[in-house]
């Protein structure tokens, strides 16, 4: 569902075939990589080496943090993918969860064959795959539906995207780096109060400057 939710709010970014394809291929191949990695980091080695777990934490909250910081300070919120490193960013920012899915995973599966263990993970690709393919169909043919965009300039659509992935990289640092195992209810709101703090501040700070500006 936050692939789907990130996809139909970025679609805006992906008229260009090649950019929706990265984003589809980028999402999908981490939904399917990511759990299994995890899963066997779990089953294999995270016990042997549990220092790591803070930091793996801390990792993936400052990549999203860095992300999202570019994206703020982008001028005029226009959110287009300028390169590589930011598609890839944001595929990473909205797959880390499934990362994190791997460990809950191994206690899963107990009494599954081999056969289902790995298959599993090829069936969350494709689910995922369907679903980007899904939301970005239904956004492209949505487009001239101003439904996103509401008074006062705020970005709604933008906030509810941001809040999403600012929730995964405090759930990342809280869970992982901090010990400390909140509901995702609290996280999420936490997530959305914050983002909506700082978008309401930085359009207060444009407005300002823009009126300094004209009154020169």
């Amino acid at each position: 569902m936050d692939v789907a939710i990130a996809t139909f709010m970025r679609a805006h970014s992906m008229k260009n075939n090649k950019v929706a394809f990265t984003w589809v291929a980028g999402v999908s191949m981490t939904h399917t990589l990511f759990p299994m990695l995890g899963y066997l980091l779990t089953y294999y080695s995270l016990q042997l080496l549990p220092i790591l777990t803070p930091f793996i934490g801390m990792l993936a909250f400052f990549l999203i943090l860095h992300f999202l910081y570019g994206e703020l300070k982008e001028e005029g919120g226009t959110g287009e993918f300028h390169n590589s490193l930011i598609s890839i960013g944001l595929i990473l920012a909205v797959s880390w969860d499934a990362l994190w899915s791997g460990p809950a995973k191994s206690a899963q599966v107990v009494g599954w064959s081999n056969l289902q263990i790995w298959a599993s993970f090829i069936l969350v690709g494709l689910v995922v795959t369907v679903f980007s393919l899904g939301s970005l169909y239904a956004a492209r043919k949505l487009s001239h539906v101003s439904l996103f965009k509401i008074s006062f300039s705020f970005d709604w659509g933008a906030w509810i995207q941001y809040s999403v992935i600012g929730y995964f990289g405090l759930l990342a640092f809280s869970r992982y780096t901090l010990s400390i195992d909140l509901d995702w209810p609290y996280l999420l709101t936490l997530s959305f109060v914050i983002m909506y703090a700082i978008m309401r501040w930085q359009y207060v700070l444009f407005r300002f400057n823009r009126e300094a500006v004209h009154e020169l």
